[in-house]
């Protein structure tokens, strides 16, 4: 490694390696991108996405996202918390269910090949600063502690990050805690992707939902939304996950006696991207899970993260590019760069996102809130407003 790179990304996820490959590619920088955890996509995250052609291009070559593609559907079947009413959707667009570490293994070695630096197992543990300016980082490698310098840092390191609460920078309000499992002998009703919706005066405000991944195996997940999360029910979501997944109806008959082959919970901002702190400090950007972009409605995020953080990594290089860098996070210069965000197709489309989400749950868990009233709302309001929603699913 260097002393001193133009660019350190923090975190090589999918938004640090497409923010990595962009910068790279726009202009031929030094790039760094650090990675605390001992293997990269070690943690399995969302696994499915509305295939993007353009983006798909951009960040690796054509057809890449059809080789990782290991089941894809556009149909859907929302379930309200009894179970006793169900609504069949068909989307515009397919969803792809895919190989996550198929995807890691290819940004990783179009980064590498891209002549970037990329290191697992070296945890930034602190940003070090000169008259309040951004310059560098301390690493700790498992063995010993250094500090590099950079003229930029992307952090793009998720919304559990201890580093980001540690200078007071800024995160999505709504990050809520999600459950995933992923496992075999699953008694799946074909090629459809379930939601089940879980509320009530005693039951915290969420969703359990089934990814087929093949016609006996499928991706499950359960998150827990704390906007609507009364004091009363903060519980762990392994307690509420323990409860709720075999006591709801269907959901509990596709999972019994199937084998667990992967369980990590984590956390997922819901509430959209956020606005003027993208860029929280000078010389600092943030991209992914902490600057809110996956995808309010179903907290899926592959696509609408990486291109995200291609957006930001171009951005970056331009940055490291410009004569004067500091003159680029001047208040003034700052609020363009800002604009030229928030102006970004991915980020308008999770602005709209977030508003429909916003709805959704808010007629749900707020106002109807027990199970009885949304079964009595079904037909008239929840089946309807679902319908009308399917192009965002």
């Amino acid at each position: 490694m260097k002393k001193k790179y133009d660019l350190i990304i923090v975190g090589a996820g999918p938004a640090g390696l497409a923010a990595g490959i962009a910068a790279k590619e726009k202009n031929n920088i030094d790039i760094l991108i650090l990675e605390k955890q001992d293997e990269i996509g070690k943690r399995i995250r969302g696994e499915t996405f509305k295939y993007d052609k353009e983006l798909e291009s951009k960040i690796l070559y054509p057809g890449f996202f059809t080789e990782i593609t290991i089941n894809k559907t556009n149909k859907y079947r929302f379930y309200s918390p009894t179970t006793k009413n169900v609504v069949a959707i068909e989307a515009p667009q397919e969803r792809h269910i895919i190989d996550w570490h198929k995807l890691m293994e290819g940004l990783v070695k179009k980064g590498k090949d891209s002549g970037i630096d990329i290191k697992p197992k070296h945890e930034v543990t602190d940003l070090l600063f000169k008259n309040g300016i951004y310059e560098g980082v301390t690493i700790f490698d498992g063995s010993k502690t250094f500090q590099l310098q950079s003229d930029l840092l992307i952090l793009a390191d998720g919304c559990e990050n201890p580093l980001i609460n540690k200078y007071g920078i800024q995160t999505p309000k709504e990050n809520c805690p999600i459950l995933k499992i992923i496992a075999e002998n699953v008694k799946l009703d074909g090629n459809v992707i379930e939601l089940f919706f879980s509320s009530g005066e005693d039951i915290p405000p969420g969703i359990l939902s089934i990814f087929p991944r093949s016609e006996t195996a499928a991706e499950a997940n359960y998150v827990i939304f704390v906007g609507s999360l009364k004091e009363s029910l903060q519980k762990d979501i392994k307690y509420w996950w323990d409860k709720i997944s075999v006591e709801t109806p269907v959901f509990s008959n596709r999972f019994k006696n199937s084998e667990v082959q992967y369980f990590d919970t984590s956390f997922l901002p819901f509430g959209g991207p956020l606005k003027d702190n993208i860029i929280p400090k000078a010389r600092i950007l943030l991209v992914g899970d902490n600057a809110g972009n996956n995808e309010p409605t179903g907290g899926s995020g592959l696509m609408t993260t990486m291109s995200m953080g291609y957006e930001i990594g171009q951005i970056a290089s331009e940055i490291v590019q410009s004569s004067n860098i500091d003159e680029s996070f001047l208040n003034e210069s700052r609020k363009q760069l800002i604009k030229r965000i928030r102006k970004t197709a991915t980020y308008r489309t999770l602005k709209d996102l977030a508003r429909i989400a916003v709805d959704i749950r808010k007629a749900f868990f707020q106002v109807l809130v027990t199970p009885e009233k949304i079964d009595n709302s079904w037909d008239t309001l929840i089946g309807p407003t679902l319908q009308n929603a399917a192009e965002f699913f």
